[in-house]
């Protein structure tokens, strides 16, 4: 379809309701028709800041730049900035109708592949408005796979909000940010607006208040999207891992109710205000239940929270009716195991307690392990009791870190009691024996290994006189017990290497936190109130819930990439406006996208979705000019 602007001009059009005055500027064509000339609205331009006097030349520099003319004359470069953008502008709304028609049109297919020849001016060739939109294509895809309108929708989500969560979600996965920049990469770097078949306004309050509402429904959201991973998948689900991690906040947040000071950050950002994210995911890493919890939050006191809301889940039959819990020895404390069991499920945690003794382990007979890496060496020892199985393990690789550790912080709480000791036959140096024993404890505070020695400091009237210090059993222990630890269980049913297998799956969960803090923007958080904080972690569990579904299927297809990886390989598939001058006196604009790359093609493919998500537009505009009488 060809436009033919013959005479453009811009009109000021005023309203006057209930006493107020509005004022709206419009641009618009002259047109001669049988019926006589007419007047057709070709853009809103909203209030036009600009001279009246200049109105003409906006008018038809817009005209220039949708027809591919060259300028011969220098345009002030704020009317140049101002018609490039309304140009654009009614451009992305005649291709939008464009792409509607053809949508709607029954020989869509047969007319995008039918050929078409023009006689083209090569110099007039140039390409704009380059969006991405592989990485896009494969998020969205992915939501509706899940059915995820229908379970926004069935929750009360309108229309706009349900596109605004789809835009939030993408934008999470392929360009993680807050919802102000999320506006800007929606409108100037991504094809997300095509993708979804919208042309709806986005601005940061409408998706600051989409995201606070996906808050509101995350619980439910959650167990919809479980219950369709189940379904896709097939999962079994009879192992569920339990952990928590925290994430800080760059603000003060004072006054928060979830944000505290005082936890044990995972980042080493002690000086921050913290909040925890307690998750459970199955044996394959698909995310299951989450909580925001207290920054400051004890790791125990959350189990049995966890447990009693998974107890809803195994009544609408979404779990086997046995569980295997598995955890890490943060949470596994007796009385935890004892409330696992008191609620008919199972558990594989690794133990608390430091040591067995040796002669515990004397009649069991070590394996060793062949694992997939075969890189780490892994030996173990099993013990059954009447109750429960407790299996040895020893890693090499383990104790090759853990020993690495443990000498750097020995070695440096050695040098500070050497450096005291040498200190007491020094002149000027502090002897008091109080503050000398002040100082070993602060030393010992700082290394956290002043427990694995046996100190002694010798005093004379108040002076220390002499210190002596050195290595005791639980020392000589710990460093033999490197790369060692104990992980029991109450199924007596288990061999030694299945029980290893489910504890090691734990790496599955340890990679959820990670992808969710590095790939998926959990970090940093900047926000300052409470509810568009929780809606920012939330947001970045409900994007990991359609993330597991794209890891799965590519694993089966033997495609192994972290989503970075595909993330950046996706990233150079992108939606672009081809803009050219033929022999007719017309300017052609195709809207298309580049042909994917072969690794591009294999990462479709295995998804099973289209290499070409959106079909070829094309437009046209005439240079006209007004006919003579």
């Amino acid at each position: 379809m060809s436009y033919v602007y013959y005479v453009v001009y811009i009109r000021e059009k005023v309203k006057n309701r209930n006493g107020k005055r509005y004022v709206q500027h419009q641009l618009l064509e002259s047109v001669r028709t049988p019926d006589g000339p007419r007047q057709n609205v070709i853009l809103n331009l909203g209030i036009l800041d600009l001279e009246k006097d200049k109105w003409k030349l906006l008018a038809n520099v817009i005209k220039e730049t949708l027809c591919n003319q060259n300028r011969i004359f220098q345009i002030d470069p704020e009317i140049e900035k101002m018609a490039e953008h309304y140009a654009a502008l009614i451009l992305e709304k005649r291709l939008q109708q464009a792409a509607e028609n053809i949508e709607s049109s029954e020989k869509s297919d047969e007319n995008e592949n039918r050929a078409q020849y023009e006689s083209v001016d090569i110099h007039s060739v140039s390409t704009s408005n380059a969006r991405t939109q592989g990485a896009e294509h494969v998020a969205v895809k992915q939501m509706d796979e899940y059915g995820f309108d229908n379970i926004l929708r069935d929750l009360q989500f309108d229309d706009k909000q349900i596109i605004y969560t789809k835009m939030l979600i993408a934008g999470r996965m392929v360009h993680p940010a807050s919802e102000r920049e999320t506006v800007r990469w929606i409108n100037e770097n991504s094809a997300i607006k095509e993708l979804l078949r919208t042309d709806v306004k986005v601005y940061d309050n409408a998706l600051h208040r989409t995201a606070i509402k996906l808050w509101q429904y995350h619980e439910a959201i959650e167990k919809q999207l479980s219950k369709s991973a189940v379904k896709m998948f097939s999962l079994e689900e009879s192992v569920i891992l339990y952990d928590l991690t925290n994430t800080y906040f760059e603000g003060s947040k004072r006054g928060s109710w979830i944000a505290k000071p005082g936890g044990c950050s995972k980042e080493r950002r002690n000086d921050r205000p913290l909040i925890t994210l307690a998750l459970t995911v199955d044996e394959e890493g698909f995310p299951k239940q989450s909580w925001l919890l207290d920054g400051n939050v004890s790791e125990p006191g959350t189990l049995e929270r966890m447990l009693n809301d998974l107890s809803e889940y195994t009544e609408t039959n979404l779990f086997n009716s046995k569980k295997t819990i598995v955890m890490d020895a943060g949470i596994a404390t007796d009385d935890n195991l004892k409330i696992i069991k008191s609620k008919n499920y199972n558990y594989v945690a690794v133990s608390r307690k430091q040591s067995y003794g040796n002669n515990f382990w004397d009649d069991s007979k070590e394996k060793q392990l062949e694992l997939k890496d075969d890189k780490t060496k892994l030996k173990i020892k099993m013990v059954r009791t009447d109750d429960e199985s407790f299996l040895l393990c020893h890693s090499e690789m383990k104790e090759a870190k853990e020993r690495a550790i443990l000498e750097r912080k020995l070695k440096k709480f050695e040098e500070g009691l050497k450096n005291l000791k040498d200190g007491l036959k020094k002149k000027g140096t502090q002897k008091k024996y109080s503050k000398i024993i002040e100082r070993i404890g602060r030393l010992k505070e700082k290394c956290g290994v002043g427990t694995l020695y046996d100190i002694d400091v010798k005093e004379k009237d108040g002076v220390a006189v002499e210190i002596e210090f050195s290595k005791n059993s639980k020392g000589e222990a710990k460093e033999c017990r490197a790369g060692e630890y104990v992980i029991r269980t109450n199924r007596l049913d288990l061999s030694g290497e299945r029980i290893s297998q489910i504890h090691r799956s734990l790496t599955r969960i340890e990679n959820c936190f990670c992808s969710m803090k590095s790939e998926l923007g959990m970090r940093p958080n900047y926000h300052k109130e409470d509810d568009p904080a929780i809606a920012h972690i939330a947001i970045t569990v409900i994007a990991y819930h359609i993330l597991s579904g794209i890891l799965k299927k590519l694993r089966i297809g033997g495609v192994n990439y972290r989503w970075e990886t595909l993330r950046n390989i996706l990233s150079s598939h992108v939606r672009i406006t081809t803009n050219f001058n033929t022999e007719k006196n017309e300017t052609i604009h195709i809207r298309t996208s580049t042909t994917p790359s072969i690794k591009q093609r294999e990462i479709y493919r295995k998804l099973k979705i289209k290499m070409k998500p959106l079909k070829r537009v094309v437009t046209k505009f005439k240079k006209s000019v007004v006919p003579k009488k």
